[in-house]
């Protein structure tokens, strides 16, 4: 079978977020250390993230996050950013292709072939929680770690002409919550800093956004668990209080204009608010 032919991706369709670059910090903000300072995306780049915050991670902490990252939006957003056109740091090593598994018929054995990755029909994948432990009377003990019993599921495709030409298609997603319960915590921290100025370096919550002291990390963070309308923005997030916790609440809800779930990050403590941004 040659394969399916590219055509252009829907770069339109997702809004742009306002791009703002915050106050300087001067130290990492998940360590605290001071020296080779790199700008921190508080959303990732890959999934149009334009808040930057100025000299804000360390190299070491840096390389962390970045690995973390890439493994959400490789693994768990690469067909959708591929067909919605979102930034990338490495254009070049983008795929031409992705390997799609089908069956040519009903009796068939299952195998995979080359898509134009602009036609590739994808799954997009975000973890349920229950909400944050630290909102509810149950001791930190019986929080849990990075695992989910529930995913939030939608596939689509730019095209139908698949099912003319094949029996089955059967496209694949996995959800990396790990990874992705520490990307929560590093947009949380570095959203905290920059529109409050607090001090969370070495705090629970950083290191979990290094990928560190993952042990009931949920806790800390959760979600909504129902089923959410299309927002017109690319991402929200905002911050509150919540009375229980006597913490800063963080809302963060990613690819929102796609309807996808909210998940609440709570700061592991009330931290001394610092100068305005």
């Amino acid at each position: 079978m040659p394969m399916l032919n590219a055509v252009p991706p829907l770069q339109g369709y997702l809004p742009s977020q306002d791009a703002h670059t915050y106050k300087t910090v001067g130290h990492c903000i998940y360590c605290g250390s001071t020296d080779k300072l790199s700008d921190e995306h508080i959303i990732p780049l890959g999934l149009g993230g334009r808040l930057v915050l100025p000299k804000a991670s360390c190299a070491s902490c840096s390389e962390k996050t970045s690995k973390l990252e890439r493994t959400c939006l490789r693994t768990m957003y690469g067909p959708l950013r591929l067909l919605y056109g979102l930034p990338t740091r490495r254009k070049k090593d983008r795929p031409e292709t992705l390997q799609l598994k089908v069956k040519r018929t009903e009796s068939s054995e299952w195998e995979y072939i080359p898509v134009a990755q602009e036609r590739y029909p994808f799954l997009i994948t975000f973890p349920y929680f229950e909400a944050p432990g630290v909102l509810t009377p149950l001791p930190e003990s019986v929080a849990g770690g990075p695992a989910t019993r529930r995913l939030w599921i939608r596939g689509a495709s730019p095209h139908h002409d698949f099912h003319g030409l094949l029996h089955s298609l059967m496209p694949e997603s996995k959800a990396e919550v790990p990874a992705f319960c520490s990307l929560l915590a590093k947009i949380a921290v570095s959203y905290a800093v920059a529109e409050r100025g607090v001090a969370l370096q070495q705090s629970k919550l950083a290191n979990i956004a290094v990928g560190e002291d993952m042990q009931n990390c949920l806790q800390y963070i959760g979600s909504v668990e129902k089923d959410e309308p299309q927002s017109i923005s690319l991402h929200e997030l905002s911050l509150g209080h919540h009375a229980r916790a006597s913490s800063i609440l963080v809302r963060i809800r990613l690819l929102a204009k796609l309807a996808t779930p909210t998940y609440f990050v709570v700061l592991p403590q009330q931290p001394k608010e610092g100068q305005p941004k």
